[in-house]
């Protein structure tokens, strides 16, 4: 090979490899060689030439390695004194030089080195060379210029820039220029699914990001922690004032500009666009910017002081600047303290700002630091009044304390206000919350339709009731009126049309829930459960997304409602369970009788009356058994205690429901059928005729579909036989109509055991003529058999908890069993079975378990 004078390659580390490893394998033949190795920090120099070392040894190549020190340039001969390290190296020359001088010294080490070479081939790698000290630099220029005459290679590392001075560019030489990894070079290291790709994204092909990147992959560890480790290795070998200036951009992450960026880092704005620009060459820079990932790493290093004096500082930066509010208050709130005068007004206007974009979490934080350095009275008050507006929608009991700043307000401007009525309503303050709307109807101007209207459906949610006056001919009021109809009249054509105006008109907002929940009922009210449905997950899923979890937790326990008037009681379940997991109960408020409502009905329809019993458990708010929310509640107690047979506690909490809307005068049959209720649960306790004038009184009254299916359902069950099916399948189109499909598929169960008791009945009978095979019995004295009685229709055939209590004692179970499974007393079981034994004319469980195989053998 010629000689060659300053021949330059661009290569990454790979590349460069093959390349030096090609000059070990000329070296070995003879062919001696000088290459200079260029790269900035950590660009790979020094890990390629310890790849090249190991190479060389396992050539058989006699390698002789030092590096330089910033620290050691000073100490003459010091790189010297490593090279001297191997024991083929003359002893006598590895001792200090003596009385014949440094020059004889180096003289006698180049010829030795040399002859060495002559007889074997020789490498000398010395990293950092531009840190060498003068006499070792002599030394590696008179091996530089025998080089070519012996099989000697010699491998120099120098750091990017120090190229053009360096004295060993002035004789015969190689120069590899380091650059960074391609996805290709990547792909030869490892294999995966576009795994090179994203290696080379995350570490712009910096060779010790991508080392620890492919590291991280080959042994299964977390990848993100090997690259942040990399990333502080790497500003710790670039040291001052690269690292600071790194820190400086990380931090300030926006408005990265070089003035801004020489004050947060404390360096010389020169030195600061120069340091810039060599970490864009090593990968971490984008245009003015870390790459994302670099700088999450950065800034996740920093600790105590020095944290919080660079986001003070660029705090600083970006206030003089004119930035706003939200990019100055991040640096604040970073630092966690502030003693500007200008940072109070600062951190209230960030906090406005932020909720624009639903960003509940840092305004919080916003308000909290204001909040610990305002002093004035009025500052205060200020904050107290904001955080009570933002807390409410990811912790309302949190918003309590800053509520009743608001109520001890002198004087509140609008949105104080609304946001107090708003919560007052949540926590069931009903005083407060008419006085606060009664006020923003009196203020000098007008009160916006829209939130006007939002609050009159609030106040119908949870009180049935409007205390507006504003002009009934504004259509936004007259929507909203017509909307609640629905408690009074059911889903109708109207209510629909009204409820879906609201859902197209009324953004999801703190004022905007109850109307939007009351318009999503209103439509599976009549009948539309897909539309109610559809808007239900829609507007849910956009709680989640802007992360205002009351919101979400309301949204789904009404979803969980829809749930169950389809029919589906397991899902239904689910979802009441998975809102109540998102508030805790104080969180809730009021608004916890929906979620628990819908699982108390969900649990007694499908017989799991013990987890029924669980959700009794639950405490509710003093302030909800006063609101319609409390008398779903109760209205669904009671139909628990009328499944269990406990008749007379399902009579007392079905009046007290009565009694709580009587107070109120509201008639509200789409909340509360209470004269179907009470019939029904008459009919339990074997009150007949006043059952049937209760039934009587909800078909004559006003009222909706659902109200109409329950009154013909008792008049089925309490009136005559002949009458039953055509009163039942009444019952059933009604609950059609009403769209509630769990209350059809009650009604159709109904139907089916009806006719399955009068087929077993009438085999019965024929019994009675037709002796069993193997039994004999006195003719004079036939065993009495139920038989169709018009005046006791009850007696006609097993009433529906005589029946369940006999089909189970059919199966095998004993009456602590059956008690246990229907959850009523083992005294009530006992009870049961006698009046069975005695209708059936049985003697006993036996018997009964063949008069039962009978009935089924003859169907």
């Amino acid at each position: 090979m010629g000689v060659i004078w300053g021949q330059n390659r661009r290569e990454n580390p790979q590349g460069a490899l093959a390349f030096l490893e090609d000059l070990l394998i000329e070296c070995d033949a003879g062919v001696g060689e000088t290459v200079l190795v260029g790269g900035g920090p950590a660009s790979g120099k020094t890990h390629l030439q310890h790849q090249v070392v190991v190479r060389a040894k396992e050539l058989g190549i006699v390698t002789l390695t030092a590096a330089g020190a910033a620290d050691e340039r000073a100490v003459d001969g010091g790189v010297i004194d490593q090279l001297l390290a191997s024991p083929l190296l003359p002893p006598s020359l590895t001792g200090h030089p003596g009385s014949d001088g440094v020059d004889d010294r180096i003289a006698g080490l180049c010829s030795a080195i040399h002859r060495l070479a002559r007889e074997r081939p020789v490498l000398v790698a010395v990293d950092d060379v531009h840190h060498v000290d003068e006499t070792s630099a002599r030394l590696l220029l008179r091996l530089q210029r025998r080089a070519p005459s012996a099989a000697l290679l010699l491998v120099l590392n120098h750091a990017d820039g120090s190229y053009a001075d360096s004295p060993f560019t002035s004789l015969p030489h190689r120069h590899v220029e380091l650059t960074p990894w391609s996805v290709q070079a990547i792909a030869e290291l490892v294999q995966g699914d576009g795994l090179p790709e994203r290696i080379h994204e995350l570490s712009a092909g910096n060779p010790l990001l991508v080392r620890a990147l492919v590291d991280a992959h080959r042994g299964s560890a977390d990848t993100g922690s090997a690259y942040s480790e990399a990333v502080q290795r790497l500003l710790h070998r670039y040291g001052s004032p690269l690292r600071e200036v790194a820190t400086a951009i990380a931090v300030l992450d926006s408005d990265v500009t070089t003035e801004a960026v020489a004050i947060v880092a404390g360096v010389d704005p020169l030195e600061a666009e120069t340091s810039t620009g060599r970490l864009a060459d090593a990968g971490l820079v984008a245009g003015v910017r870390l790459r994302p990932s670099a700088a999450a790493a950065v800034v996740g290093g920093l600790r105590g002081p020095e944290k919080v004096r660079l986001h003070v500082r660029a705090a600083e930066v970006k206030h003089a600047r004119g930035l706003s509010p939200a990019e100055v208050a991040r640096h604040l709130v970073a630092a966690g303290e502030t003693a500007a005068d200008w940072a109070l007004p600062v951190l209230v206007a960030a906090a406005e700002q932020v909720m624009l974009g639903d960003d509940i979490e840092f305004a919080t934080r916003c308000l909290k630091l204001a909040a610990s350095v305002a002093k004035a009275r009025w500052e205060q008050q200020t904050i107290s009044q904001l955080l009570a507006k933002i807390t409410w929608r990811v912790n309302p009991a949190a918003a309590a304390p800053h509520l009743r700043s608001l109520r001890e307000a002198g004087s509140l401007d609008r949105s104080d206000r609304i946001g107090l009525a708003r919560q007052s309503l949540w926590l069931g303050d009903r005083d407060t919350f008419e006085r606060s709307f009664a006020a923003l109807e009196h203020d000098g101007e007008p009160l916006d339709p829209r939130t006007s209207a939002e609050l009159v459906l609030a106040g119908h949610w949870h009180y049935g009731v409007s205390t507006t006056t504003a002009e009934p001919g504004d259509p936004w009021l007259h929507t909203a009126n017509s909307l609640a109809a629905v408690w009074r009249t059911g889903g109708t054509e109207a209510t629909s049309a009204c409820a879906e105006r609201i859902l197209q008109n009324c953004r999801l907002s703190d004022t905007s829930l109850e109307a939007l929940a009351t318009a999503i009922l209103a439509l599976a009210h009549d009948d539309k459960a897909d539309r109610a449905e559809g808007w239900c997950t829609s507007l849910s899923e956009e709680a989640e997304y802007r992360g205002a979890i009351t919101w979400k937790a309301m949204l789904d326990a009404i979803g969980a409602s829809l749930r169950l008037r389809r029919g589906d009681v397991p899902g239904a379940v689910d979802l009441s369970n998975r809102a109540l997991g998102m508030l805790d109960a104080p969180n809730w408020g009021v608004a916890i009788s929906y979620p628990l409502a819908t699982l108390l009905i969900a649990h007694t329809a499908s017989g799991a009356f013990k987890d029924a019993a669980a959700v009794l458990r639950h405490p509710l708010p003093d302030a909800a058994w006063t609101t319609l929310g409390g008398v779903r509640y109760l209205r669904a107690r009671g139909h628990f205690h009328l499944a269990t047979n406990r008749g007379l506690a399902a009579v007392s909490d079905l009046q007290q429901c009565r009694r709580i809307l009587r107070e109120q005068d509201l008639e509200l049959p789409g909340v509360l059928p209470w004269q179907a209720d009470l019939a029904e649960a008459n009919l339990g306790l074997g009150n007949t005729a006043v059952a049937v004038e209760l039934a009587k009184q909800a078909l004559a009254a006003p009222g909706d579909a659902y109200s109409r299916g329950s009154a013909l359902r008792v008049l089925a069950l309490a009136g005559d036989a002949a009458a039953r099916p055509g009163l039942l399948n009444r019952a059933a189109e009604a609950f059609k109509a009403a769209g509630d499909r769990l209350e059809l598929a009650k009604t159709l169960r109904t139907i089916n055991h009806l006719s399955q008791r009068a087929e077993r009945a009438g085999s019965l009978v024929k019994q009675v003529h037709v002796p069993r095979q193997g039994r004999s019995r006195p003719a004079a004295a036939p065993r009495p058999v139920a038989r169709p009685e018009p005046a006791s229709p009850s007696a006609s055939v097993l009433s529906e908890a005589e029946l369940r209590v006999a089909e189970l004692a059919v199966e095998g179970r004993t009456n602590r069993q059956i008690a246990e499974t229907l959850y009523i007393t083992v005294s009530t079981v006992e009870q049961h079975l006698t009046r069975v034994y005695r209708k059936l004319g049985v003697a006993g469980r036996a018997a009964l378990a063949g008069e039962f195989a009978d009935a089924e053998g003859a169907q």
